[in-house]
């Protein structure tokens, strides 16, 4: 009587009480490869997505009844600027991750009905930074007639790792903010 050799070419998985090992990498590629499908479209749509167009830092942007343009970005923690009356806010030190900016805005009303400004409506927005509102504004509002210029000033919270800041208005302004802005 001859006995067979058993065959070691595929385990006896009843007896060993575990599972191929073949079918255990085979159900791990479906969620690898789903994974990947995710990635393959979600970094499609991010290098095809088009940016909203602004006008470049320094220049003149039409706004309903003018121009704005942006004319300063300064750090307040380079120059130590407060307000002429206290404001609470500004007296507190900016929250860890932030830095503080003044942003110096001219309005120039160049139509008959002029600009009704309101420097609230404004806010920063980009890449790291979700429509932050001024902290403080100066003048809160004004109405410019035809050939009437006004300064505006507007401190934001900006967070440090931000990028590709710009300041948003009424009539889908978008003035963009460059990069001299960034203390660290």
């Amino acid at each position: 009587m001859s006995t067979m050799a058993p065959d070691l070419s595929t385990p006896d998985t009843a007896a060993t009480g575990g599972k191929d090992p073949r079918r255990r990498r085979k159900l791990l590629l479906v969620p690898l490869s789903l994974l990947c499908a995710l990635g393959l479209v979600l970094g499609y749509l991010f290098l095809t997505a088009k940016p909203e167009a602004s006008t470049q830092l320094g220049a003149s942007a039409v706004i309903p009844g003018g121009t704005a343009r942006v004319n300063g970005i300064i750090p307040l923690e380079k120059d130590g600027w407060l307000p002429p009356e206290r404001v609470q806010v500004l007296d507190e030190g900016p929250s860890a991750g932030t830095h503080r900016v003044r942003i110096l805005v001219q309005f120039t009303a160049l139509e008959g009905e002029g600009i009704t400004l309101d420097t609230s409506q404004f806010s920063v927005t980009g890449l790291g930074a979700n429509s932050i509102h001024p902290l403080w504004t100066s003048p809160a509002t004004a109405q410019l007639r035809q050939g009437d210029t006004a300064d505006a000033t507007m401190v934001f919270e900006l967070p440090n790792q931000a990028i590709a800041l710009v300041l948003e208005g009424p009539g889908n302004t978008r003035l963009s903010l460059g990069l001299s802005h960034h203390t660290s």
